[in-house]
Parts: structure tokens; C-alpha cells; sequence
């Protein structure tokens, strides 16, 4: 990175350290900040935090890449990938064991010199270091080293002991015989080993992605593609992989690796770094050239039907978490949606993207609010009868208590709903004593005229099914016409009473609506006069009423 933009890295097992990597390794602890004074050699990173410098490591010039060993012991190993493709493994000084003396200072090296562009670790078997190198015609490209490798003559040939640039007389061993070697004829941009399975390697070529399978290295998956650099897996999907190309990100699919599955597209401006969320589904962070700002990317999981090629929802927002040009940025391992940037000129800034607020509120008036992992549910302080006179938690809890179904005991359903109101009381009370007194009266018809009780107290399903009355033939002429036609007229006490309430007929026993449609007329209200002639079958009578109404302009 000599030359180049800072990059930054969290320690895999120490969720307080990080490095800052250009021409030099930083190794710095975090911390929370406990007052608004600043400790001696404390950088600020927000509010909350501050950074400490623990270590500088100057000894592995030309860096072009590092990785950082994925186990805990040694904790603090890492691969330098330098300019001439040489591969090292330093340390940041503060590991003293034997373990992490006896790797600290090899070389791994290539048989022709060039770029090394990309460093990752095997997660499985940590043992395991990939490179991606540039073109060479007459060499690979990838070259995957065992940094535990026993120098015996049969295993490793070209072995030899060279003096360190750092001067140290306890000379290390170069390596020159990879555990593997694959891609001829391509440079490689970009490697991540699939977590699936630990002898898959995803790696980006000069123009396609190939997944390597290292129980069968004469054969490969691979897609043509420009969009190369920046092989990263999600690590909640691990069949889901974005890379990019200039300023466009693709989404992969290992399943169906035919081509994306989704693209997006961002500013003109190139893409320097893409990364997954470690803490967060489907969340995928960006970042171009010259910017100061991330863009986020969060791709909804819906259900589509099989074999439906429907692009996933994307929700897409942006953060500023600086008012600089960032240089780099990365995920924090462990806490939620927090990462660290780092500028041009090494300020750095701790940062934490909140979650959007999602707000659900019940039909029992409960309130509740999502945001990251937490679920918050809130509780209303102050008088509480405000809530309680709510006519709809008035009625739930009546509904709950099954007020209004004692149909044995009527009095009783006023203790159903609280006991608290005597209008509701006196209510109950008069129902019970009216339900006392019809059924009273019924057994008393019943046995002297076999008739139903008065329909004053019945409701209206009594009502309707209470008796079928009688029928007549009437000889009836309808309005405008000497015609006579017969129609059959339903007669019963309810229906004459039904016919009362609604006003249509005068107390007794003529049922002829006209003296109402008369009435109505003269009072200028021709809608409801055409709709009881219609409803008495009088269509001639309804035509001529509206007629009427639409000749004097009031209708």
C-alpha cells in the first residue's frame, strides 16, 4: 500500500483493536471515552470512543494487501502482500510464543516477480494463505501456500535461507513451492475462499470469476464478467457473492452463476471497496472514489415462486459518517451496524448506522417500535382513566368479560361491564324485569288465545318468524290504466304494524299507501314517493311521480 490510500482492519478476536495499513502497520486499541479530555497519544474517533497507538510495524515496505490470520493463536499474525509478489508474515509485537516466533519473518515467493493484488486466509484451515498475483505467461496467477509446511527435501525443494531486510541473524525460511497453483494466462484481482466447504476458492480473474476446486484443480465453474474486483461473501447467505467493475456492483448467486442475479448501478465515479455487514442480514456497504460517502444496500428476502427471476427488493440510503473524502472504511466484527473510517491522511472516525424505526401500534392501543435487533415496547405514563373512558377499550374488555350474553340472569351483565355506571345498572335491570314480564304475557295469551305475545318487546327475528299471516286475491287497477290485474296482498298484524313505523299507513286496517304518496308529493320529496310506489309494484305510479317532481324542477 505504499504509495496508495489507507486501509483499515478489525482484529478478528480483539473487537477493540484494528490496523491502519499504508506504508506502515498501526495497530490501534479503542476505547470509550470517559471524559472530554483527551489521554496522551488518544485520537477521537466520535464521542464515545477513542483510539490508542499501540505498535508500528515498518519492516515489510511495498504493501500492497494484508490479511490478518483468522485464529485466535497467534492473535496477532498478519500476511503482507508486497509489490514484487512476495507474500511475508509479520507481526505487530505483541505475540511471545513459539508458534508465532517460528512463522513470523517467512517468505513466500514466486517464481516470477510481480504484483501481489490480494491475500485470504482459509477459515477452516487457517494453514492455508491464497494469493492473487498479476499476469505472467509463464506462471500462475494463484498461488496457495501452507505457511506450516515441514521443509523436508521431498516436500519442498527449492527451500533456501536468506537474511532479512530487517537485519535479524536468525535468518527465516523462503518458500518457493505453493501448496497449489492455479489461473494461467490471467492476472487475479480478487480472492475469498467460499465458507462452505474449505477447497473452494472464488477468485477474480482478468475476465471472468472462477471458482476453483481444489480436490480437482484441472476443472473450474467460471462466468465471464468484467465485474471482478472485490470478491466478497455475505456472510448470513453464503451462496450470495457481489463484486464489482467500475462503478457497478453485481450480485451473484452460486446456485444460478450463469450471470447476476442484480446489478447496481452507482455514481460515475469508480468503486474502490464493497463489504458485507458481519452483523446485519443482507446489507451490503459501498464506497467510491473521492467521496465521502457510504451507500447502503439492503436486500429484502421475499418468497418467489421457483424459477421466478425476480430482482430482490432493494431499500438503498446513504450515510456521511465524515465531512472528508473517506479512504477506506470497515465493519466492526461484532457490534451492530458500527464501522470505522479512515481519510487520506489517517483521521479516522467510529461510526454507527442507524436503523430505520418501524412503528406498529395494536387495536388494543399498544405501541411498539423496532429498530437493529431490539423490539421497544412503550408504556403510556400519566392518569391512566384517559385511556380507560376510550370508548374502544371499553368495549374490548366488555367483549372479553362476554358482556351482554347472560341471557339466563339479564341483571347480571351489568356487573359484566364493571359495575360502574348506573345508567347502565338501571338499564339491565329494566331489560331483565321487561324479559320477566313478556314471557309472562306469552304464557298467558298462549293459553287463552293461542296466539303470540305483544310484539311491542319482540325483536325483529321474532318478528319475521313469529307467524306467516294470510293471503287475499284483490282486483286492483294500477294508476293511468282501466286495466284490472289480480295480485295477491299479504296480510298480518306485522306487517301492518311494520308498515306503521315506517309511516306508509295510517292505525287500522287499510293498507292503501296513497293518502302517504299524496303527502309526500305535496311536500316536494319526489325521490321517497317513486320509491314507495315501486316497493308497493306501482311502476306506473313511480314513473309519473318522477316525472312530476322532474317537471316543477325540484326533483
Amino acid at each position: 500500500m505504499s504509495g496508495s490510500k489507507p486501509d483499515i482492519l478489525w482484529a478478528p478476536h480483539h473487537v477493540d483493536r484494528f490496523v491502519v495499513c499504508d506504508s506502515e502497520l498501526s495497530l490501534y486499541h479503542i476505547d470509550s471515552a470517559v471524559s472530554s479530555e483527551l489521554k496522551a497519544g488518544s485520537l477521537r474517533l466520535s464521542e464515545e470512543t477513542t483510539a490508542t497507538l499501540l505498535s508500528i510495524n515498518s519492516d515489510t515496505p511495498y504493501m500492497k494487501c494484508v490479511a490478518w490470520y483468522p485464529k485466535y493463536d497467534p492473535e496477532c499474525l498478519l500476511a503482507v502482500g508486497q509489490a514484487n509478489g512476495r507474500v511475508v508474515l509479520t507481526s505487530l509485537g505483541q505475540d511471545h510464543n513459539s508458534k508465532s516466533k517460528d512463522l513470523i519473518g517467512k517468505e513466500f515467493v514466486p517464481k516470477h516477480a510481480r504484483q501481489c493484488n490480494t491475500l485470504a486466509w482459509n477459515p477452516l484451515d487457517s494453514n492455508w494463505l491464497a494469493a492473487g498475483l498479476d499476469k505472467h505467461r509463464a506462471d500462475f496467477s494463484v498461488l496457495i501456500w501452507d505457511i506450516s509446511s515441514k521443509y523436508a527435501p521431498e516436500t519442498a525443494v527449492a527451500t533456501e535461507k536468506v537474511r532479512l531486510s530487517s537485519g535479524d541473524p536468525e535468518a527465516g525460511l523462503v518458500v518457493t513451492k505453493p501448496l497449489y497453483e492455479l489461473g494461467q494466462n490471467d492476472a487475479c484481482l480478487s480472492l475469498c475462499w467460499l465458507p462452505r466447504d474449505q477447497k473452494l476458492l472464488l477468485a477474480g480473474m482478468h475476465r471472468n470469476l472462477a471458482i476453483f476446486d481444489l480436490r480437482n484443480t484441472s476443472q473450474k465453474i467460471f462466468v465471464n464478467t468484467k465485474a471482478v474486483q472485490g470478491v466478497t461473501v455475505d456472510p448470513y447467505f453464503h451462496d450470495r457473492v457481489a463484486s464489482f467493475y467500475e462503478g457497478q456492483v453485481a450480485i451473484w448467486d452460486l446456485r444460478k452463476f450463469e450471470k447476476p442475479v442484480l446489478t447496481l448501478t452507482e455514481q460515475p465515479k469508480p468503486l474502490t471497496k464493497v463489504a458485507w455487514c458481519p452483523t446485519r442480514t443482507g446489507l451490503l456497504a459501498t464506497l467510491t472514489r473521492d467521496s465521502n460517502i457510504i451507500r447502503l444496500y439492503d436486500m429484502q428476502h421475499t418468497p418467489t415462486p421457483i424459477g421466478d427471476e425476480t430482482e430482490p427488493t432493494i431499500i438503498e440510503r446513504s450515510v456521511q459518517p465524515c465531512e472528508n473524502y473517506i479512504a477506506s472504511f470497515a465493519w466492526h466484527p461484532t457490534s451492530q451496524n458500527r464501522m470505522v473510517v479512515v481519510t487520506p491522511n489517517r483521521t479516522m472516525s467510529d461510526f454507527t448506522v442507524f436503523e430505520r424505526i418501524s412503528l406498529a401500534w395494536s387495536p388494543v392501543t399498544s405501541l411498539m417500535w423496532a429498530c437493529g435487533r431490539h423490539l421497544y415496547e412503550c408504556t403510556e405514563e400519566g392518569k391512566a382513566s384517559s385511556l380507560e373512558k376510550d370508548i374502544a377499550t371499553k368495549m374490548r374488555l366488555r367483549a372479553l368479560s362476554r358482556y351482554g350474553l347472560d341471557t339466563e340472569q339479564v341483571w347480571r351483565n351489568h356487573l359484566l361491564a364493571g359495575n360502574e355506571d348506573p345508567q347502565l345498572k338501571s338499564l339491565w335491570y329494566t331489560l331483565h324485569y321487561i324479559l320477566y314480564f313478556t314471557q309472562y304475557t306469552e304464557d298467558m295469551d298462549q293459553k287463552l288465545t293461542g296466539n303470540k305475545g305483544p310484539l311491542v318487546y319482540a325483536g325483529i327475528k321474532s318478528i319475521v318468524k313469529s307467524s306467516l299471516g294470510t293471503t287475499e286475491n284483490l282486483r286492483h287497477s294500477r294508476s293511468g290504466s282501466d286495466r284490472q290485474a289480480d295480485i295477491i296482498q299479504y296480510l298480518s298484524e306485522e306487517r301492518s304494524l311494520a308498515l306503521q313505523l315506517c309511516g306508509w299507513i295510517k292505525k287500522g286496517t287499510d293498507l292503501d299507501v296513497e293518502p302517504f304518496l299524496n303527502s309526500l308529493e305535496q311536500e316536494g320529496d319526489w325521490e321517497r314517493a317513486a320509491a314507495v310506489a315501486l316497493f308497493n309494484l306501482d311502476i306506473r305510479r313511480a314513473i309519473q311521480i318522477l316525472n312530476k317532481g322532474a317537471s316543477s324542477g325540484k326533483g
